[in-house]
């Protein structure tokens, strides 16, 4: 009985297992069979991310300083991914850092790091693992500033030597790189100058082969420089001045002068050249009537004992301008794109058109010279909102116009009758052309219209198309008769309308 018990137990146990592993096996099949179709749906996709990723410093001791420029380091990394966090990655979800806590002053191999915001992206490999780095102590020095002038003074000037303040400044860096700083740089450019020359100059920590020290910055960063400037004696540089003479004609006005070159050099004694002014005027310059550009060479007028280094001849240009001014013109519209079988109302008949420019111009405008345009093109029957516009001759400019915009109203006109002719009895109006006003004021006329119709058809008299001014009046009793060519002819009346 024992022996057939446990034989039971073990089938039922058997039993179970199977039941376990055909369990096991579904949920296996059906993680497979999901993972699969997910798979499918947003791949793992493993490339290299297009983008370089800058390199940050992390942990730098105070002391301490490298001795090469790690803000230019970048590294590129290949990522595995799922298609979708693929498609919305940005250099902004990385982060590429070297950790240099607890580094000594030498040279190490720092292993880069990268930082990922998206989980879901792991970083397989990095193109640089890691980077050489240099590390000094930081250490300071003062050295001396040296300025360096980089063109000239204007011709009969020279330059003294310059004043810097301060005269040394601290620079501070990697050790190496402070040992080999020899001066601070401030270079100042005079440019032609006749006077003294004052600079706030940035300064430069150069080597004794003067080339920049790199990672090294010096305090104050900014000297002030001071460059004298002084003539040479017995010369003496003064302004030209054009003697004018006349006034341009009447409606222009002299807009600039232009004098080449605008200063001289005179040379004679110290003390002669003491009593000269600052400048030396020119022998007279005649505008009298002019309405244009005049270029002339004209002779500086110098004191004697006096001469010019480089002749006493000058040009000068005179610019002559019109005068500027205003006038309001009133203008009447002219229609423009209205359609066929169109009618249009103008709200205003005329316009003020606002005009600018010069004198003389304006003066001359006649009546035909200024248009305002109120184009209609593509405008249908209604009322519409039409902004003119302005058409000006060549040199006057159209300021405004009044008002900005009008109200324009289209009709359509009434189109004739299609197939019918009105015929007025009587004497024809070129014989008798005053038939019409001597007609008492209930008068009648009679029309006569014809047209093609069945020759024994008979039907009410319709109306008949009037010409303007005649209002048509039907006759009782008229009636179509037809006729022997196959026409039938209608018979009525019209009161004229006085």
């Amino acid at each position: 009985m024992d022996t057939f018990a446990r034989r039971i137990s073990r089938i039922r146990w058997r039993r179970f297992v199977e039941q376990i592993n055909t369990v096991a096996l579904s949920i296996l099949l059906g993680f497979i069979v999901w993972f699969i179709a997910i798979n499918q749906e947003n791949p793992i996709v493993q490339a290299t991310y297009g983008e370089r990723l800058p390199v940050t410093v992390r942990g730098l001791p105070e002391d301490l300083l490298p001795i090469q420029d790690l803000s230019r380091e970048t590294v590129q990394v290949v990522l595995q991914a799922p298609q979708e966090s693929w498609n919305n990655l940005e250099a902004s979800d990385f982060t590429a850092y070297i950790d240099l806590t607890g580094l000594t002053p030498g040279i190490h191999d720092v292993e880069v790091d990268v930082d990922v915001v998206d989980p879901r992206v792991r970083v397989v490999s990095i193109q640089r693992p890691a980077l050489r780095v240099q590390l000094d102590r930081v250490v300071s020095k003062d050295v001396p500033v040296r300025v360096e002038i980089m063109d000239t003074t204007a011709f009969g000037y020279e330059w003294q030597p310059p004043v810097v303040e301060p005269m040394t400044v601290t620079v501070t860096g990697p050790e190496t790189q402070v040992a080999q700083v020899a001066s601070a740089g401030a270079e100042v450019s005079l440019g032609n100058a006749k006077s003294q020359v004052e600079r706030n100059q940035a300064v430069a920590p150069l080597n004794v082969e003067n080339q920049t020290v790199p990672r090294v910055t010096a305090d104050p960063a900014i000297v002030h420089v001071v460059v004298p400037v002084e003539q040479w004696p017995g010369r003496k540089e003064v302004a030209v001045r054009v003697d004018l003479n006349g006034q341009p004609a009447a409606g222009y006005r002299l807009s600039s002068v232009r004098v080449n070159p605008s200063t001289v050099v005179l040379l004679g004694n110290a003390d002669v050249l003491a009593q000269v002014p600052g400048f030396v005027a020119t022998e007279p310059f005649l505008l009298a009537d002019a309405t244009g550009e005049i270029q002339r060479r004209v002779q500086v007028i110098v004191p004697e004992g006096v001469t010019v280094l480089e002749g006493t001849a000058v040009d000068v240009t005179a610019s002559i301008t019109p005068i500027e001014g205003g006038t309001t013109i009133q203008q009447r519209p002219v229609i423009q794109g209205l359609g066929p079988g169109l009618d249009a109302t103008v709200a205003l008949d005329t316009f003020d058109v606002i005009l600018s420019g010069p004198l003389p111009f304006l003066e001359a405008l006649g009546p035909d010279d200024v248009f305002v345009i109120v184009d209609l093109t593509g405008l249908l029957v209604g009322n519409h909102v039409v902004t003119p516009r302005v058409v000006v001759p060549t040199g006057i400019r159209a300021v405004g116009v009044l008002p900005a915009t009008i109200e324009v109203v289209i009709t359509a006109t009434s189109p004739p009758a299609i197939g019918s002719t009105p015929v007025i009895t009587g004497t024809p109006p070129e014989e008798t052309p005053d038939v019409t006003p001597d007609l008492p004021e209930t008068a009648t006329v009679t029309v006569i219209v014809t047209a093609t119709a069945e020759p024994t058809t008979t039907s009410p008299l319709n109306t008949p198309v009037a010409t303007s001014g005649a209002t048509p009046v039907a006759t009782p009793g008229a009636s179509s008769t037809g006729a022997a060519d196959g026409q039938s002819t209608r018979v009525a009346t019209r009161t004229p309308t006085p």
